[in-house]
This record gives C-alpha cells, structure tokens and sequence, in this order.
C-alpha cells in the first residue's frame, strides 16, 4: 500500500514519466534511448543481406548484432521491472547497443582490389581484430626505436589500457615492451619495458605523455629505449614529449610464445586492446635521435638500411591480407578478425 501511496503521488506531481509501463521507482531515469536503439537494430536486422559479396554483411556480424539485441531486450526488461537505480546503469545498455551497431554498419563489404592506394582500420575492442606480425627474437633488441603513423577516434578504448603495439610478456619475470593508451578519458600515451629489475607490483619503467585527442587526425609517434645513454623517450610528431632517465636492460623474450609482436590487442594478455589506424610501421634495433625521427617522420624505407627489424607500410591493399611481408623481407604479418581497407579518394 505504502509502494502504491508514493507512485500515484509522484503521477499527482508529474514526475511518472516513464517508458513502455516501466515500474514506479525508476520514473525518474531516461530509457528513451534503449527503445530506439531497438528499432535501429531491428531495421538494421530486418533488411540486411547477409554474403560475401559488396553491399553484403558477413555473416559473423549479423549473429552480433542478434547478440547485442537480445541483451538490450534484457536491459529493457530489468528497465520495464523497475530494476535500474541510476541513469549509469540504463547508459550502459545504450553504449553497447550503439557499440554494436557500429560494428556491423562498419562490417558492410567493400571491395578493394590489390595494390589499391588504401587506409587501414583495425578493431580491437573486446579483442576483435589485431595484426600478427609474427614471432622473432629480433622484437625486443636491446636498444631499439619504435616509430609509426597512427590516427583514432572518440571511443578508441574502453578500458583503462589498450595496447597499441606490444611485445610484452606479463606477469613476472616481465619481459619486452609495449607502446599503450593509458585511461579511457584524458588518456596517456606511453612506452613501459619489462627489465631485469621489474617487480611484482608492476613497478616498470614507464614514460607518458597526454595522447593526442584530435579524433580522425594523423599523427606520428616514436618510442626509444637507448640502454647507452641510459634513456627512455617519447616523441609526437618529432617533438620530445616524454623522457626518463633508466638504468636497467630490458629483459628480452626467449621462446616463440614470448617472442609475438601484436598491434591493437596484447599478445600475452587480449584484454588490453584498442581500435584504430596505422601506417609506415618500422622498428629498428638502435636508439634514434631527435634529429633522425624528425627525418624518419616523412621518409620512406627500402628494407635494406643498417638496424631495420622490419617495416610495414600499411598504405595499399595486399595481395593477401593473412601474408603480408615486411620490406625487409625477413617478417610476414596477418590480419586476424575484425578490420577494414578503406580505398583513399584521388
């Protein structure tokens, strides 16, 4: 009695704004947004062409999308039961209703035909897609440079560490390094190595610098891990942005298990990824300095210079996305899961 006394003085009062008879208690919460991401994912189900050809959507991305449908429902349901308390709970719902459908808006098949100018996405999210560069004691020199072009969105990561290139191995002995975002707001960039002084509180070296937060933009990122100079550095866009000093070697891999290179998921652990873009990928077994990345920035490699580990330039559809060799001749990377060429507009 007492439960139907406050809900007719809350409709008395105008505060029973609710949605699709949801309960009295959560009258208060916006659950608009769940109804119309049901209608555009049951659009979206209804008159898609599930094939292997352009226009069509493969048939991995529409059983998806069923999933993410029927977890709406349930959300709903506990919405309709009264069952939410704040408006974080409904919004969770909503982030990945709306996650889901552009994932598979994003799946639509485009053709792109080898040797075809081309940008390259790849969707780790929840660990969906990555690129496998392979195995190869070469990964983790003692000294070394990692440089790349890379560009994201809003919503690149979702967890408080995605990898964006990474040989690291965990948990102890930590060995290798990883190039990673760090927080899903105001992230960080940063480079840590896995050395022969790492702790069990994953107390490694690390240098940050704030990510770059202009969504859809190129940008050019270089790590450098020079034993010598006993240095670590971070350079955006052939500026300085980050350094450490560091007295400790890093603690290379020694089995081919260890030894993986990944970008957008971690090899060791999957739960650390991110999605994104990349180009003119190149590790080199030497710590580079200012002035060489300035020039690394715009230049482009032939696979023969001195202390190249590889390259791959990411910048046209291969022959074959599972066998796609580096310019040293020495590596051969793949594409596992979900990404997508996108052919670039003369």
């Amino acid at each position: 009695m007492k439960r139907f006394l406050l809900f007719f003085a809350a409709s008395v009062l105008g505060f029973s704004s609710c949605v699709d008879e949801v309960k009295s208690g959560a009258q208060d919460l916006d659950y608009s947004r769940l109804y119309e991401l049901r209608t555009q994912i049951e659009e979206r189900l209804e008159n898609a062409v599930v094939g292997i050809e352009d226009g069509m959507y493969p048939e991995s991305s529409y059983a998806d999308l069923e999933a993410a449908l029927e977890e709406l429902n349930r959300g709903i349901s506990s919405a309709r039961a009264g069952l939410f308390i704040l408006q974080f709970e409904v919004d969770n719902y909503v982030l990945a209703a709306e996650k889901a459908i552009k994932l598979f808006d994003d799946s639509v098949i485009v053709s792109v035909d080898p040797g075809t100018p081309a940008e390259l996405f790849v969707n780790g999210i929840d660990h969906k897609g990555y690129i496998d560069f392979g195995s190869s004691s070469e990964y983790t020199p003692a000294n070394f440079t990692v440089e790349a072009w890379t560009k994201y969105d809003d919503g690149f990561i979702e967890t408080s560490f995605g990898s964006f290139i990474s040989t690291f191995v965990s948990p102890l002995p930590y060995k290798g390094w990883t190039l990673h975002y760090w927080g899903t707001s105001n992230s960080l960039l940063r480079l840590s190595v896995g050395t022969n002084n790492s702790n069990p509180d994953l107390t490694l070296p690390t240098i940050y610098t704030a990510a770059p937060s202009t969504w859809g933009e190129w940008f050019h990122v270089a790590a450098v891990f020079d034993t010598s100079a006993k240095k670590m550095l971070l350079y955006i866009n052939g500026t300085l942005s980050a350094s450490a000093d560091v007295s400790d070697s890093m603690v290379p891999c020694s089995s081919e298990d260890e030894c993986r290179m990944w970008a957008f998921v971690e090899p060791k652990d999957n739960s650390r990824c991110m999605s994104g873009s990349i180009k003119k990928f190149r590790l080199w077994s030497v710590a580079k300095s200012e002035s060489d990345i300035h020039s690394l920035m715009t230049a482009d490699v032939e696979g023969t210079e001195p202390n190249l580990v590889c390259a791959w330039d990411f910048t046209e559809k291969p022959e074959d996305d599972a066998n796609i060799p580096d310019k040293t001749g020495r590596h051969t990377a793949k594409l596992v899961g979900v990404y997508k060429w996108t052919a670039l507009q003369e």
